[in-house]
């Protein structure tokens, strides 16, 4: 049995499967150990799927054996946000509103990557119903950023499970989904890859909802081969990103917003990144974006779409069970309250608007550059301690991510290095929607550049 196992990328482990030099129990057996002795206390996984593990882990063996396998995953095992629904397991979101949740059958995205072999071992903790960027939750439970040994920091959310499952080693590859940020930030701030993919590309059918025109699914993972890999298999796209090269791709740098108030060490490590990668060929523009601020402004002082749907939704119930949540995420659902419908159309014709000059600036290139998050992971007891601390920390969280969602990009965040604290830094690579696989193509140009 391997020690690096916990570490390797899914499609090394399923590498190892296909070659007979690993089999599925024994790869399926150890996460499931490591599960048990480095999450005592549940804060990584909210339940263990374990007997569905092993019957699954045993029959990709068979499989393998008989040279059948059904995929590049078929036997490696990953873990999925407490939003997807397992059929008999409750769909909690992580929030006392749903503990009686029960599902009845798989989400559609857990029977499509069922059907193509791979081993679920659990469902993951998150922010309540995914309304954070931070992935603080005092109710369930809040696993911290392992890339602190000393600190309790964010472990960023909502996602906030799944990213620290593959980065502690407790999944080969995880499943989150991204409303504002919710893949991006936690990938980023665990040194992770993390896709947030083009909305309607991948199927929401069997996932608590949070705001149904900005929700997407993506994968956290080790390298952009992973998540392209996983995005296939989701959206039954191929995306292919072998022979790819920097030349073949022109960005654009925004020289305003994205850039601003960063934390220490983040603009350093971001600006290293982009001038190595236009001295090995990428042609990299900069301009300013106005789109970029239009659209701030948008999404955080005019009528939000997110918050419209987020509230009406499941507004009357947090009302109702205030005190059964953390304060700071209920406080958020209350913010519904103060649109109008009028406010809410001109919204989004406004948005419309933006999306459409955004198309305009951007037009020629494949994608836009920016660090992923502004700040890096916040200690969590000054943010438990005080809710405006909270509330301004999870706004710069925030703040890069959700222009993508708000401009209905699909985006791609990479590990680049590490900021002045010694903590992982990510760099932001948005694209057109729809054009998922031309960003990872982009993602792995640059991930093979960085690496040498």
């Amino acid at each position: 049995m391997s020690d690096e196992w916990g570490h390797q990328p899914a499609l090394a482990l399923g590498a190892a499967i296909e070659s007979g030099r690993a089999d599925p129990r024994d790869i399926t057996d150890y996460f499931l150990d490591r599960i048990s002795s480095e999450d005592q206390d549940n804060t990584v996984y909210v339940r263990v799927t374990a007997e569905r593990a092993k019957r699954e882990a045993a029959a990709a063996s068979e499989r393998a054996k008989a040279g059948f396998r059904r995929s590049p995953l078929d036997g490696v095992p990953l873990s999925w946000k407490e939003l997807f629904d397992v059929a008999g397991e409750p769909s909690t979101a992580c929030s006392n509103l749903l503990t009686n949740n029960i599902a009845t059958k798989d989400a559609l995205t857990v029977e499509r990557l069922t059907r193509a072999g791979a081993v679920l071992l659990g469902k993951t903790t998150m922010t309540e119903l995914a309304f954070s960027g931070l992935g603080i939750n005092p109710i369930f439970g809040t696993p911290t950023n392992p890339h602190d040994p000393d600190i309790a920091r964010a472990p960023g959310g909502s996602s906030s499970g799944a990213g620290v499952s593959v980065s502690r080693g407790l999944a080969a590859a995880a499943l989150g989904t991204d409303t504002g940020g919710s893949v991006r930030i936690p990938a980023a701030w665990n040194g992770l890859v993390g896709l947030k993919t083009s909305w309607g590309r991948v199927p929401l059918d069997g996932t608590v909802p949070l705001s149904p025109s900005l929700d997407t699914i993506g994968p956290l993972t080790h390298t952009v081969a992973d998540a392209a890999t996983l995005f296939s298999l989701l959206s039954g796209a191929a995306a292919d990103i072998h022979n790819v090269s920097l030349k073949d791709h022109a960005v654009l740098v925004p020289d305003n917003l994205a850039f601003d108030g960063l934390d220490a060490g983040i603009a350093k490590t971001v600006e290293q990144a982009i001038h190595n990668l236009g001295a090995k060929g990428l042609r990299i523009v900069h301009k300013p974006l106005p789109s970029l601020d239009e659209i701030q402004n948008l999404a955080w002082e005019g009528a939000s779409i997110l918050i419209a749907e987020a509230y009406g939704l499941w507004g009357a119930e947090v009302e109702q069970r205030k005190a059964d949540m953390f304060a700071s995420v209920a406080s958020r659902f209350m913010m519904g309250k103060r649109g109008t419908a009028p406010d809410l159309a001109r919204g989004l014709l406004l948005r419309e608007a933006i999306q459409a000059r955004y198309a305009k600036e951007t037009q020629g290139f494949d994608a836009v550059l920016m660090p992923s998050v502004a700040i890096s992971p916040p200690e969590i007891a000054p943010l438990l301690a005080d809710d405006s601390a909270y509330g301004q920390a999870n706004s710069m969280a925030l703040r890069n991510t959700t222009l993508g969602n708000q401009l209905g990009l699909c985006a791609l965040t990479l590990p680049i290095g590490s900021d002045a604290l010694g903590l992982p830094v990510g760099l932001m690579l948005q694209a057109a929607p729809g054009k998922d696989e031309l960003l990872l193509r982009l993602g792995r140009a640059i991930e093979m550049a960085l690496a040498t």
